[in-house]
């Protein structure tokens, strides 16, 4: 259950993420946080940024970046025969199609990282110490 948990998140989580620190005209003048949201953007190179700071543009370069950097067509199926969990690779619309919560402490890096794990060896990614753990752990506190 946990990896269609983050087969959901990876692809589909971010269309109407509050966000932080970007130039974006809807807060002219006023001073933001990242922890305060806002719909600004995050600062900084785009897999450092939790997907919960992420702006409107931005969520779009995070769901073309994800796309491209595992290389798979959407449909795709990293699984784990040992125990069957798998995770799916969805389109570039479905990623944009969800939201994430404002608390969502996953990184894009984190979620391209997984991805790309789960493609060479989902078993080894998806166990609790591996290149997922982290996400599926914190996944909950995302949706």
């Amino acid at each position: 259950m946990r990896i269609h948990l983050l087969s959901l998140l990876a692809l589909s989580l971010i269309s109407s993420a509050p966000a932080c620190n970007d130039d974006g005209d809807n807060n002219a003048g006023t001073d933001s946080d990242s922890d305060s949201g806002g719909g600004e953007g995050c600062d900084g190179p785009i897999t450092d940024c939790p997907l919960a700071e992420l702006s409107e543009e931005q969520q779009a370069t995070y769901c073309d970046t994800l796309l491209a950097a595992i290389d798979d067509e959407p449909g795709t199926q990293y699984t784990c025969e040992a125990d069957g969990t798998y995770l799916t690779v969805n389109t570039a619309a479905e990623c944009r199609a969800n939201e994430v919560s404002a608390d969502c402490p996953i990184t894009v890096g984190d979620l391209i990282d997984c991805y790309k794990a789960a493609k060479d060896d989902a078993c080894a990614a998806f166990a609790e110490d591996g290149t997922c753990g982290p996400v599926f752990s914190q996944g909950a506190s995302c949706v």
